[in-house]
């Protein structure tokens, strides 16, 4: 099979699996994963640019986010090269960016990078929403992080430190997008499920994605925070000087 006639394929295949009565038909899914797995792994081995080229047909085909959250929960992972391949293409869905499709593995995604896409007007939550594409792009989004590339073990102590300080911060910004989102109406199901998919999102990012569990009881996270809290216990100390401890002692 040619090249050209592979990436055809390609595109076909994944056109397939948008289709609701073909993604509803578990062993006819099966049999197409089977085949975009098998194509891919071939197309690794004989030349790195008709691979790029057949991925860029691929992400030029399928434009709305739950589409191509679609496609890539169909889209097989089965060895490293797949499963970078995978990300590649939903963070090149999520960025509008094809350049994500041929960049270097490590890292892949800087979380600084995330934390700021997270302001742009598509995560923006106002009248006009549609709660729907904002669960969806959730979703690409977890699959293009995966587990965010940590440092490596011997990368020293201080990157270990700020990574997970880029963790916590994506954390607690994906947390004030689901505090931001009132589903307190029955009818409000596509509020309820982009809030459901942004809670699970934070629990993979404490939970899986930080490489260390965070110090119990610490609930300060920055300096302005810390001193305020400082302040408040000095002069704690000092008006309990002044009137003496609970014994009547001076």
């Amino acid at each position: 099979m040619s090249p050209k006639l592979k990436t055809h394929t390609l595109c076909v295949l994944s056109r397939l699996l948008l289709d609701r009565s073909v993604a509803n038909d578990c062993r006819l899914v099966y049999t197409i994963e089977a085949i975009i797995s098998t194509i891919l792994e071939t197309m690794e081995d004989e030349n790195n640019t008709d691979l790029s080229n057949a991925i860029k047909a691929v992400y030029s085909s399928v434009g709305d986010p739950g589409l191509q959250l679609q496609l890539l929960q169909h889209l097989p992972s089965t060895s490293f090269a797949q499963s970078l391949l995978r990300r590649r293409l939903a963070l090149a869905f999520l960025f509008h960016d094809q350049t994500f499709l041929t960049k270097e593995p490590q890292p892949l995604l800087d979380l600084k990078t995330v934390i700021s896409h997270l302001d742009k007007p598509q995560f923006a939550l106002n009248h006009t929403t549609d709660y729907a594409s904002l669960a969806a792009l959730i979703g690409i989004l977890v699959i293009g992080l995966d587990n965010a590339d940590p440092p490596p073990n011997d990368g020293g102590r201080d990157a270990t430190i700020a990574f997970n300080a880029d963790v916590d911060k994506l954390a607690e910004r994906v947390h004030k997008l689901w505090s931001l989102i009132n589903d307190n109406k029955a009818a409000h199901r596509e509020r309820t499920e982009a809030k459901e998919v942004l809670r699970w999102f934070e629990t993979c990012l404490k939970a899986g994605i930080r490489t260390e569990e965070k110090p119990k009881g610490m609930i300060l996270d920055d300096d302005t925070v810390l001193e305020k809290q400082r302040s408040i216990m000095k002069g704690f100390f000092r008006r309990d000087k002044a009137v003496g401890n609970i014994d009547g002692v001076a």
